[in-house]
C-alpha cells in the first residue's frame, strides 16, 4: 500500500496532535495542577510565617507587659494576707495585744466566702475565692488540685487551710448572679481586751500599722476600775490568693521555744516567743527624704527595669514602669500655681497621671528643694543595656536634686537631661 506525501503530512500532523493531546493530559495537566498546588501551599506557609514572625516579635513586649502586671498584682494585693489561718491570727492579735500591755481573748465566726457581705448561712462548705482561679492559671495549675496544692504549702504540718476545702457543688448552688461576683474570703472575729487607755491606744495604733490590713469595724469601751479600761472591738480580716511566694513565707511556723508548764497545775509559766520577718525595700542612706523615688535594674532582675514612683507610697499607685533592654527615655514635669506643687512624669509604658494633659498630682515637698532619689546598680555583663534618660522640667520656685546611688562607675545607667540652673546632680 502506498501512501502519498499528502498522507504522509497528515499522518505526521495528526501524530503531532495526538502526542500533544496526550502531553497535555497526562504530563502538563499533572505539573500544572501539581505547581498550583504547591504555589497555594507557598502561600499558606508564607501566611503561617508572618504570623509567626509578628508573634515571635510581640514575645519581648507582652512578656514585659505580664512582668509590668505581675508587679501592680504583687503591689496592690501586698495589704492584705494570702490565706485565713486562725492560729497565724491567734498569734499576731496576740503579740499586739502583749505589746500594748493588755490582757485579751478572741471569739472567731466562721470564715466566709463572698461578695464581702452576703453570706449564704445554708452552706457547709467554704468555696474558694473567684481570684483563686485566675491565680492558677498564672501559676499554670489546674483548680482542681489547688486543695492539695494549700495543703501541702503549710510546713511543720500545720492545718493552716482546714476552712479552706474547695467544694465545686458549694459554688454550683450558687444562681447565675451571684457567679458573676467577683468574692474573697474574709473573717470576723471579736477581741475582748482590759488594761489602760494607753494600752488601748497603742493597741489600735499598731493595728492601723500592721502591714497586712486588719479592719477595724467597731469598738466598744467602758471603764473597770479608777485606772482600768475594759472593752471590745471587732475586726475583720480579707485574704487575697497571692501569684508569688507570700503563701508560703506567711505559714512559716517559727515557734521554737518551750511552752506550756513541766507540770500542768504548778505555778510559773514556760514563755515563748513568736518572731516574723518580713524583707522591705530599703531606701539608701543617699535617697532617703525623697519626695520621688525611682530605680533603674539589670537585665537579670525580676523586677521591671524601670520605676518612676512617689516616696512612701506603699500600694505603688503612683508608679510608672518601663522594662526594654536599652536606654527608657522618661520625662518628669513639676509645676506651681501659687504655693502648690504638682507632678507628673511619664515612660514609654505609661503616665501618671493618667490625664497627663493636666497640671498634674498635688504634692508637698518634704525639704527646700524637692529631691528625686535614683537607685541603680552595675552592670551584670556586656548585653546588659537597660538604662534611663530622665528629662527633668522644672517650672517651680525650687531646686531639684537628684541622689543618685550604686549607678555603674563604668558605663553608668542613669542620664540626667534638664536645666543645670534648676537642676542639681549628686
Amino acid at each position: 500500500m502506498k501512501i502519498s506525501n499528502r498522507e504522509k503530512v497528515m499522518l505526521f500532523v495528526l501524530g503531532i496532535i495526538l502526542i500533544g493531546f496526550g502531553y497535555y493530559n497526562f504530563v502538563y495537566s499533572v505539573q500544572a495542577t501539581a505547581i498550583e498546588q504547591k504555589v497555594k501551599q507557598e502561600s499558606e506557609i508564607k501566611k503561617k510565617y508572618e504570623t509567626s514572625m509578628i508573634t515571635i516579635n510581640s514575645l519581648e513586649i507582652k512578656e514585659n507587659d505580664a512582668k509590668l502586671l505581675k508587679e501592680k498584682i504583687e503591689e496592690e494585693s501586698k495589704p492584705f494576707y494570702p490565706i485565713i489561718s486562725e492560729e497565724y491570727i491567734i498569734l499576731e492579735i496576740d503579740k499586739l495585744l502583749k505589746d500594748s500591755e493588755l490582757k485579751g481573748t478572741m471569739k472567731f465566726n466562721p470564715i466566709v466566702c463572698d461578695a464581702v457581705e452576703n453570706v449564704d448561712k445554708k452552706s457547709g462548705t467554704l468555696p474558694n475565692s473567684t481570684l483563686q482561679q485566675i491565680v492558677d492559671k498564672y501559676n499554670d495549675k489546674n483548680v482542681s488540685n489547688h486543695e492539695e496544692a494549700t495543703t501541702t504549702t503549710n510546713t511543720n504540718n500545720k492545718d493552716a487551710s482546714v476552712n479552706n476545702s474547695n467544694d465545686k457543688s458549694g459554688s454550683n448552688s450558687k444562681d447565675s448572679k451571684d457567679k458573676k461576683k467577683d468574692t474573697v474570703q474574709y473573717i470576723k472575729f471579736q477581741v475582748n481586751f482590759e488594761g489602760s487607755y494607753d494600752g488601748i491606744y497603742k493597741f489600735i495604733s499598731a493595728i492601723g500599722e500592721n502591714d497586712r490590713k486588719i479592719v477595724v469595724n467597731s469598738i466598744k469601751l467602758s471603764s473597770d476600775t479608777s485606772k482600768g479600761i475594759k472593752g471590745t472591738v471587732n475586726l475583720e480580716i480579707y485574704s487575697i490568693p497571692k501569684i508569688d511566694d507570700d503563701l508560703s513565707q506567711y505559714l512559716q511556723w517559727n515557734l521554737n521555744n518551750d511552752y506550756g508548764k513541766d507540770v500542768p497545775f504548778s505555778a510559773g509559766t514556760a514563755d515563748g516567743s513568736s518572731s516574723s520577718t518580713g524583707t522591705n525595700v530599703k531606701e539608701t542612706t543617699k535617697t532617703a527624704g525623697s519626695d520621688f523615688l525611682a530605680s533603674v535594674k539589670s537585665i537579670t532582675s525580676d523586677l521591671p527595669k524601670i520605676m518612676i514612683g512617689k516616696a512612701k507610697d506603699d500600694l505603688r499607685t503612683t508608679y510608672v514602669y518601663g522594662d526594654s533592654n536599652s536606654e527608657e527615655k522618661a520625662e518628669m514635669i513639676l509645676t506651681q500655681d501659687g504655693d502648690k506643687y504638682y507632678y507628673k512624669y511619664k515612660t514609654s509604658k505609661g503616665t501618671f497621671p493618667a490625664n497627663y494633659d493636666g497640671p498634674g498630682e498635688e504634692f508637698i515637698p518634704m525639704s527646700k528643694d524637692i529631691v528625686l532619689g535614683i537607685m541603680s546598680e552595675s552592670r551584670v555583663n556586656a548585653n546588659d543595656n537597660s538604662a534611663i534618660r530622665l528629662n527633668i522640667i522644672n517650672k517651680t520656685d525650687k531646686t531639684v536634686d537628684v541622689n543618685i546611688s550604686g549607678d555603674d562607675s563604668a558605663n553608668p545607667r542613669v542620664t540626667i537631661d534638664g536645666n543645670s540652673d534648676n537642676v542639681r546632680v549628686n
